[in-house]
């Protein structure tokens, strides 16, 4: 199969099967996409009052903890449920996006191979590979950007610029060796979900077919970045241009009508997460469509050993 019949096919599968990107893709992004949100802000502030751009005399984790005992104090009724909000939705986090990716990833594989099956149904065969891929991803995150950035920040503005120069040459190791895992681990979830495989075993079957396969999983990958940073990009100006609406509206609001300069920020800030959860989800639906296509047309060809192949050509 070529590229372009490759993402051609699994833009139709996507465009065709929206339950699928509503509950496997946009649902989850909800999640993710506030989640992103609350980290990207809290690094921003914490830069902010850092020794980089302010003398600041606290971090502004201080601060946040400082407004938290504040705010239990004077609305000690809204603290018991807004903490039990926040439970349930960092466990829904957590939990739900990795659940939602195997029930995809059973539902495209069982419709590619023309059996019949339901939004519904393919969760329950999701959920039944849910725990493995859940362990393989926590076990992979170590080696990740999201996880390599949030150390990286942490050592300089808590340890100093010194520090960090001094480890910048193993977070920069760290990384490239994190995008080689991440090109050789290409097939390992869908070995996990589609085949059962033990997580050890699909991480070796994984980068075994890469290395068979490496041109096709090089170029898929980058056709797959290319769409990711776009798509990103939109993300980042449906957010920008609410965050400066709600700015502005703040602004407004000290001088005039605060409760409704606060109401209009809320709800474009709301409507531009939807917006944004709706794309991301799409995205991740239509990534695992094609890299689901592309582990079954790469696993439904043999691969002939030397011996074998001398056998056909003395054969023939």
């Amino acid at each position: 199969m070529s590229y372009r019949q490759l993402i051609q096919e699994a833009w139709a599968f996507t465009q065709n099967n929206k339950k699928l990107v509503m509950w496997y893709g946009f649902l989850p992004a909800i999640f993710t996409t506030t989640f992103g949100v609350i980290y990207l802000t809290f690094q921003f502030f914490s830069f902010k009052k850092s020794y980089l751009f302010d003398n600041a005399q606290h971090s502004f984790l201080y601060d946040v903890f400082h407004f938290s005992m504040e705010f239990i104090k004077s609305h000690l009724s809204l603290t018991l449920p807004m903490v039990i909000f926040g439970v349930i939705f960092l466990i829904i986090y957590f939990l739900f996006p990795t659940a939602a990716q195997a029930a995809a990833i059973q539902y495209v594989a069982r419709r590619r191979h023309g059996q019949e099956i339901s939004v519904g149904a393919s969760m329950r065969h999701g959920i039944m590979r849910f725990l493995p891929l859940l362990e393989y991803h926590i076990m992979v995150k170590t080696f990740g950007a999201f996880t390599l950035v949030f150390e990286a920040g942490f050592v300089l503005r808590n340890l100093g610029m010194d520090i960090f120069n001094l480890l910048l040459p193993l977070f920069i190791l760290v990384f490239i060796f994190g995008i080689i895992l991440t090109l050789l681990f290409t097939y390992a979830d869908f070995f996990i979900v589609i085949d059962h495989e033990p997580i050890i075993s699909s991480i070796k079957k994984s980068m075994k077919l890469v290395i068979f396969h490496w041109k096709k999983t090089f170029f898929v990958s980058l056709l797959m970045i290319i769409i990711g940073v776009r798509i990103i990009l939109q993300v980042f100006l449906l957010l920008l241009i609410p965050s400066l609406l709600i700015f502005v509206g703040g602004y407004i609001a000290t001088f005039t009508l605060a409760k409704i300069g606060f109401i209009v920020g809320g709800i474009l800030g709301i409507l531009a997460l939807f917006f944004a959860s709706y794309l991301t989800g799409a995205v991740d639906v239509f990534s695992y469509v094609v890299w689901t296509f592309t582990f079954l047309d790469l696993t439904s060809q043999k691969e002939l050993e030397v011996r074998e192949g001398d056998q056909e050509e003395i054969s023939a």
